[in-house]
C-alpha cells in the first residue's frame, strides 16, 4: 500500500517533474497507534502480525469458536493477557452497570440451572461453580448472561481501535445448596468479562469493511474521513495531496492481502482478565 505525493518542479528546471513517494506498509499502523497514546489497540495488531503462518477466520469458523466450549480453542487461536479489564472499564461503565443489575433475569436464571446441570447437579446438592479466574474457563463453565458493548458510532480510541464491539460476558462464582427448603445457588462472587474475536472477516463479499485512514503518525477522525472520503470519490486528488498528505484508506482486504503476501497474520478470539465484582443484595440467593 503506498501513497504517492506528487510535487511540480519550478518552471526553470528542465529535469520535469519531481515526484515524491512515501511508502506506508499497514504493519506501521501499531506505530501510529502508539503516537496517539492508544495502549491496547497497538498490543493486539501487533499480535495479529506475529501469528504464523496466516491464519483466516470465516463467518462460519467465528461461529463455531464463539459458541463451543471456550476451553478447547487451540493455543495460537486465541489471546487472554493484552485486554485488562482496568482499561477497558472506563470505556463501558454504563454498559457494565446496566448488565450488573439484571444479570439475574429469567434467561439468566435458566441459564445458570444449565451450567450446574452439566456439571452433574440435581436439587439439594452442593456443586460450586466459577472457581476459576481463567475468562476462557468461566465462560465454558459458569456464564450466565451477556450484553453488547461498543459500536461503529463510537469515537475513534483505544477502545475502538482495539475492540470496536463485543461481548461483555457475566459469570457467577459460588455454590448450590438449600434455602428455607428451597434449592438455590448462593453468589459470592459475579465476574466480567470480554469476549471478542479480532479478525479481518468480510461479511459482505462485494464490498470490504472500511478501518479508517491512516497515516504513520496517526488516522483521520471521522469527520475529517468523511471529507478525505468525499474528495477521494470526487476524484480531486489535488485537494488530498494538499490536505492529507501521507494518509490512505485501509480496509479489511488489505490486511487479507497482507497475509497471502507473507503467510502471516492469524485472527484469533480476544479474552480479557477478569473483573469480580460483588453481587447486589437481591443477588446473592438464587433460587432454582
Amino acid at each position: 500500500m503506498t501513497v504517492a505525493n506528487t510535487k511540480l518542479s519550478p518552471s526553470d528546471n528542465t529535469k520535469g517533474q519531481e515526484v515524491k513517494v512515501d511508502i506506508f506498509h499497514i504493519d506501521q499502523i501499531p506505530d501510529a497507534m502508539e503516537k496517539m497514546g492508544w495502549k491496547i489497540a497497538p498490543q493486539l495488531m501487533r499480535h495479529w502480525f506475529s501469528l504464523k503462518p496466516s491464519y483466516k477466520f470465516t463467518e462460519d469458523t467465528k461461529r463455531v469458536l464463539l459458541r463451543g466450549d471456550a476451553r478447547t480453542i487451540p493455543n495460537d487461536r486465541f489471546n487472554d493477557t493484552i485486554v485488562k479489564m482496568e482499561w477497558a472499564r472506563p470505556f463501558i461503565k454504563e454498559k457494565l452497570q446496566e448488565r450488573m443489575k439484571n444479570w439475574n433475569s429469567p434467561a439468566g436464571i435458566a441459564e445458570l440451572r444449565n451450567r450446574l446441570e452439566s456439571a452433574g447437579y440435581s436439587p439439594k446438592m452442593c456443586i460450586p461453580l466459577g472457581m476459576s479466574d481463567s475468562a476462557r474457563v468461566l465462560d465454558a463453565t459458569a456464564h450466565v448472561n451477556t450484553i453488547g458493548v461498543g459500536g461503529l458510532l463510537d469515537t475513534i480510541d483505544d477502545w475502538y481501535g482495539a475492540i470496536g464491539n463485543a461481548n461483555l460476558k457475566y459469570a457467577v462464582s459460588g455454590y448450590s445448596g438449600t434455602h428455607q427448603n428451597r434449592s438455590a445457588f448462593f453468589v459470592d462472587r459475579v465476574g466480567v468479562y470480554i469476549k471478542d474475536t479480532y479478525d479481518f472477516v468480510d461479511d459482505n463479499r462485494f464490498t470490504s469493511e472500511p478501518l479508517g485512514v491512516w497515516s504513520k503518525d496517526r488516522v483521520l477522525t471521522k469527520a475529517e474521513s468523511s471529507a478525505y472520503l468525499s474528495s477521494y470519490g470526487a476524484g480531486l486528488f489535488g485537494i488530498l495531496a494538499r490536505k492529507w498528505s501521507g494518509f490512505v484508506p485501509v480496509y479489511n482486504s488489505d490486511f487479507r492481502e497482507w497475509q497471502d503476501k507473507h503467510n502471516a497474520g492469524g485472527d484469533f478470539i480476544v479474552f480479557s482478565d477478569v473483573l469480580w465484582l460483588q453481587p447486589l443484595p437481591h443477588q446473592r440467593i438464587i433460587y432454582l
